[in-house]
């Protein structure tokens, strides 16, 4: 890496040496026995083409290194090489409104510094002042990977052109470290404490085996710290910002802040930083609410600690998604935030993700531009229109059956093909072979028919499957062999390791005197409910609710259950939405009794009924065709018109406009608008808010 950036000086005429490099400390030489020399990995990069330093902007420097990563560390934790090009737009629109020379602008996810690189461009050419002094009083950036940091300074040394300024001269500006942690605001600190930084480092240090819970245990811990004779150190390398630009922070923050921050979803945040980082960012950062949300919103919330005026980010596309919106823009348009520019999503151009680009402002703006399209505002989901308040918890009688997720078999050994079920059914346990039914079952033309079968004997006791001999000699051949590389991860199965992972036992009792229930595809195009047989076990792909109450069923499909489910009660995967029922009955401003809604059911069943059996379809191909402006047969027809009548049987029963509810047959589809999407959510999350004011909150745990 020396290499290249050694090249990188001698081609712009600038002398830089080896001795220089290791006076200042900067990118270390660590050789390992087994690691290809740096001269050939600089070699088997740059020279295929015969192509040198030279013809080499100075950006490919930052590229070069992720080029060279020995291990996928930096991808691993979802870090990916800005593209110059992108980077100039995000500084060009978030620097605009706060461009002069004394400027104050961080990137708090710097990486080799591409967007510390195109801010100091722009703020020069802007403001016409030499580079060296953009960069020298202006640029603020720290990163987690002290390489990165390392190149970036060296970096932006090159772009100075001025080979009197030292190689540590942003030292103290662009830093080594972990961003999201350490302190803000001078305040929490000690008026008499000798080592400022040292204090504030053991501030963290205490804080962070607590999970930065707020409460007695850290009130606690803080007040020992002032009686220690020696102050403990953090396991992660903290960024106080409010001691590293005083300054800055003390007028308010930095003018702008820009980056790309990592991309880590839901699911891979706690692996890759760990539970105890994890519920501290959660606690210090989201007041603890932050719940299945990506990695990204750490940083959004970050940034708006920072910043007094702009934000420039390019984030993952999930940023408008779910809890993802729910506690990171959404947060952030609560607290006086707007959204002045966004791009939804678009395709990296060097990894498979897609991205985002976000511009926030504490400006007040008549106007936004969303994908390139001015409107009147931008919401926390990113949608035109403006945003309305989160809804609060309520407690109320819910006129509706809880809706469980469905069974988790775990692995492949219980899972039959219908020949091996027909074969175990013949037996003495032939009872416990029993339909599967999936998600992709439930959109299937079959409708209710399950394509596998699955070996219920978890209630069974081993000398009970000993009466059937080929059972037992499967249970003990194929089940408990892929068990036992389960119980690391899942030690609850030791005890009855031929059972179900998660059996739902109480969606089975709840469903067991009726021949129907109400199932959702927990990730499908629509989001419809599916009247299906009891008698399945159904997948953990399924919502379901044990009900075959054709006025349950008109409140499920109803687009004012719709809307809610999707803007306030789940995320969206590509395009398809992720039901929550949990959030729905939590928040919902549900009617006292839904019966008024029956006729109107049990009219839209019978009518879905003779449009899927006409045409032989799912409910996926039903509802595609009902969305088809070129189908006008009088099934189809009929089927619209129940759509309809459940609509407004729905609205009137919670007593909101049904013109709202009105859907239309457009050339996108059937549906109701954007905008009465919007009117109508406005009306139900007013009728939230006043049910929360007229009845005491419900108690909530921790949403770490």
């Amino acid at each position: 890496m020396r290499r290249v950036v050694i090249g990188f000086a001698a081609a712009r005429g600038t002398t830089l040496t080896e001795d220089a490099l290791d006076a200042a400390g900067l990118l270390p030489v660590v050789r390992t026995e087994n690691s290809p020399t740096p001269d050939r990995l600089l070699s088997d990069y740059l020279f295929p083409d015969r192509s040198t330093t030279d013809d080499l902007v100075l950006e490919e420097i930052g590229y070069v290194y992720e080029a060279l990563l020995e291990d996928s560390s930096r991808r691993d934790n979802g870090a990916h090489y800005t593209p110059p090009e992108l980077a100039d737009e995000i500084v060009a629109h978030a620097l605009a409104p706060v461009a002069r020379a004394d400027a104050a602008v961080v990137d708090i996810a710097a990486g080799t510094g591409v967007f510390l690189l195109a801010s100091a461009r722009y703020l020069a050419s802007a403001c016409d002042v030499l580079i060296a002094e953009v960069v020298t009083g202006c640029l603020y950036g720290a990163d987690i990977d002290p390489v990165a940091v390392d190149i970036a300074k060296l970096s932006l040394w090159l772009l100075c052109e001025d080979p009197a300024l030292p190689l540590t001269f942003l030292d103290h500006r662009i830093l080594s470290g972990n961003a999201l942690v350490g302190l803000v605001d001078a305040g929490e600190l000690p008026a008499d404490v000798p080592d400022r930084e040292g204090y504030a480092d053991a501030m963290v240090a205490v804080a962070l085996p607590l999970g930065g819970r707020p409460g007695k245990r850290l009130e606690e811990a803080y007040a020992a710290l002032r009686r220690a004779r020696r102050l403990p150190a953090p396991t992660v390398r903290p960024i106080h910002w409010a001691l590293v630009a005083p300054e800055v922070m003390a007028r308010g923050g930095f003018d702008a802040v820009v980056g790309n921050p990592p991309y880590l979803g839901v699911k891979r945040v706690r692996d890759a930083i760990g539970q105890e980082l994890r519920d501290y960012l959660a606690h210090t950062l989201a007041g603890g609410t932050t719940r299945r949300a990506d990695y990204v919103i750490y940083f959004l919330l970050r940034a708006a600690a920072l910043s007094r005026s702009e934000i420039g980010m390019i984030t993952t596309d999930s940023i408008s998604e779910g809890d993802t919106a729910r506690f990171g823009l959404g947060a952030l348009l609560d607290r006086g935030w707007q959204v002045a520019r966004a791009e939804r999503s678009a395709p990296w151009p060097t990894a498979g993700v897609r991205f985002a680009k976000i511009w926030l402002t504490t400006r007040p703006i008549d106007e936004a531009c969303l994908d390139g399209r001015t409107v009147p505002a931008i919401t926390g989901t990113l949608e035109d229109g403006f945003s309305l308040p989160e809804p609060a918890r309520l407690d109320l009688d819910v006129p509706l059956p809880h809706g469980y997720q469905g069974t988790i078999v775990l692995g492949r050994s219980l899972v039959l093909t219908p020949d091996q079920a027909e074969s175990l059914a013949l037996g003495p346990l032939g009872h416990t072979v029993r339909p599967y039914l999936s998600g992709e079952d439930l959109v299937t033309p079959c409708g209710s028919t399950a394509s596998r079968f699955v070996l219920d004997v978890g209630k069974l006791g081993l000398e009970e499957l000993a009466e059937d001999r080929a059972l037992a000699r499967l249970v003990r051949s194929k089940v408990r062999a892929e068990r036992r590389r389960q119980f690391v991860k899942y030690p609850q199965l030791k005890e009855r390791w031929w059972g179900f992972l998660s059996p739902v036992d109480e969606l089975y009792r709840d469903a067991a005197e009726l021949t129907h229930v109400i199932a959702f595809s927990k990730h499908s195009k629509h989001l419809w409910p599916v009247l299906v047989g009891s008698d399945h076990v159904f997948s953990n792909g399924l919502v379901v609710y044990p009900t075959q109450d054709p006025a349950a069923y008109a409140f499920l499909a109803s687009d004012l259950h719709r809307v809610w489910a999707v803007r306030a009660g789940g995320t969206m995967l590509n395009t398809a939405y992720r039901y929550n029922p949990s959030r729905l009955r939590a928040t919902y401003p549900f009617p006292t009794d839904l019966a008024p809604l029956r006729p109107a059911g049990e009219h839209l069943l019978a009518a879905l009924d003779r449009v899927g059996e006409e045409r032989d379809l799912g409910i996926t191909g039903v509802l595609n065709l009902v969305g088809d402006p070129r189908t006008h047969d009088p099934a189809t027809t009929d089927l619209r018109q129940a759509i309809t009548d459940v609509n407004h049987a729905t609205a009137r029963l919670q007593g909101v406009d049904e013109s709202l509810a009105t859907p239309d047959l457009t050339a996108s589809g059937f549906g109701l608008t954007p905008t009465r999407q919007r009117a109508l959510m406005a009306a139900l999350v007013a009728q939230n808010l006043t049910l929360a004011e007229a009845s005491p909150p419900p108690a909530e745990a921790s949403g770490t």
